[in-house]
């Protein structure tokens, strides 16, 4: 009879059991990283109103909030690769759970844009650490961690949109709604953090292990591939959150409540095929995985768009949310295999590039649905879901001196 390795190997035991609750508080902080925007998110109309800013000033400080979030995921992705991020998760997300009271106190356009910086680098710093994080946990376990790990930003962001819609039937005020949650979200973010730094994942030992780092180029063509995908995701994701509930009301004269099923049915899939995403991958390998995902958005789109009637526009958002799901997760794992010892910076970059992709997409999208309809202002994301689908060669694994990516073998190697 084969003896149980945990019980006659006790370190092993211990240490297989503190890789359990890491990744169990790491989850955690996923979805702390998805709750605190969605309760800024959800009062900018109050916090608009209480500010006095104009539509034109408000879009300013969301640019603010934009590139404070770029210029953070870049220079903190390289920090990372110097300090072990699991060290940094919890101050950062500390650090952006309090932040939250920043834009509920301004009083004018500057203290507004000074505060979504700071919100936005606060942010960025945290979701950059806990994706450097997961990286690292997934390695030694050969297999997918980051899609379920990024269904938990899905959870936590319905959970902060949510508490925003409590507070403001209400009644509360912008800035007590921040303190309070931003107040809850960091004592929360205490909770797992000695968990989370009591187990060292041996890649991230090998890694912050010291010795010379070898230079490498800051944006070699892979990165940048990857980042000009991660941008295309991501615009295609702010684009249906921003213009879904309004492209319903448009098309096919759709109720309040049916505009708010269509986002939220686009919203409910997202979360389902982040779930599923870690066992499609280890089934399909992470190329195939972003192909598919990317066709069966662009069919999304194609139903809702070529279709309108209230069935299918909620089938297709649907289906993009589905396809788009997994995406960002996967490149993500692909930035992180490039280089061991660059994790942090090459998914800081492109994380980076990624987050260029709402900032310009929101201003094209309206110019474009202004001029010939919210459908029109849609074909962008359709565009981008199908060079998403024709460039998903570029994610191929490349651990192990440039490993091919072995999609449909069902083994580990095929995946990541």
């Amino acid at each position: 009879m084969k003896p149980d390795t945990a019980h006659s190997n006790p370190e092993r035991g211990t240490s297989e059991k503190r890789a359990l609750y890491a990744r169990s508080a790491l989850a955690g902080y996923f979805f702390l990283t998805g709750a605190v925007l969605p309760v800024w998110a959800s009062r900018i109309p109050a916090v608009k109103e209480q500010s006095g800013v104009g539509a034109d000033e408000l879009g300013l400080a969301l640019l603010c909030m934009g590139v404070g979030a770029i210029i953070t995921a870049r220079v903190g992705g390289a920090l990372l690769d110097r300090c072990a991020p699991r060290f940094v998760i919890a101050p950062a997300a500390v650090a952006a759970s309090l932040c939250l009271a920043l834009p509920g106190a301004a009083t004018g356009p500057r203290e507004l844009a000074v505060a979504l910086f700071v919100l936005g680098s606060a942010h960025s710093l945290l979701n950059i650490s806990v994706n450097t994080h997961a990286a690292f946990l997934q390695q030694p376990l050969g297999r997918p961690l980051l899609s379920s790990f990024h269904a938990f930003v899905s959870l936590g962001a319905s959970f902060g949109a949510l508490c925003g819609v409590v507070t403001a039937h209400a009644d509360l005020g912008p800035l007590a709604t921040f303190q309070a949650m931003g107040a809850l979200l960091a004592v929360a973010a205490l909770i797992p953090a000695r968990a989370l730094v009591r187990y060292t994942p041996p890649t991230a030992d090998s890694t912050h292990g010291g010795g010379r780092v070898p230079r490498r180029p800051l944006l070699s063509p892979i990165l940048l591939a990857l980042g000009a995908m991660t941008m295309a995701a991501m615009l295609s994701e702010s684009a249906v959150q921003d213009w879904s509930a309004l492209y319903a009301q448009e098309s096919v004269d759709a109720s309040a409540a049916m505009a708010a099923a269509v986002f939220a049915s686009f919203t409910v899939m997202m979360t389902v095929g982040r779930i599923m995403g870690d066992r499609l991958a280890l089934l399909l390998g992470r190329v195939n995985l972003l192909r598919s995902g990317a066709l069966t958005a662009v069919c999304g789109f194609a139903l809702a768009l070529g279709l309108p009637t209230p069935a299918t526009v909620l089938a297709g958002f649907a289906l993009i949310g589905l396809g788009l799901s997994c995406a960002v997760p996967q490149l993500f794992s692909a930035a992180a295999e490039i280089d061991p010892r660059h994790v942090g910076r090459n998914l800081g970059t492109v994380a980076a590039i990624g987050y260029v992709g709402p900032l310009v997409g929101a201003p094209a999208i309206g110019l474009l649905s202004a001029q010939g309809g919210v459908g029109t202002g849609l074909l962008v994301p359709v565009l981008l879901t199908g060079a998403l689908a024709l460039s998903a060669g570029s994610a191929r694994r490349r651990t192990g001196a440039g490993a091919a990516d072995t999609a449909g073998r069902g083994g580990r190697t095929g995946s990541a």
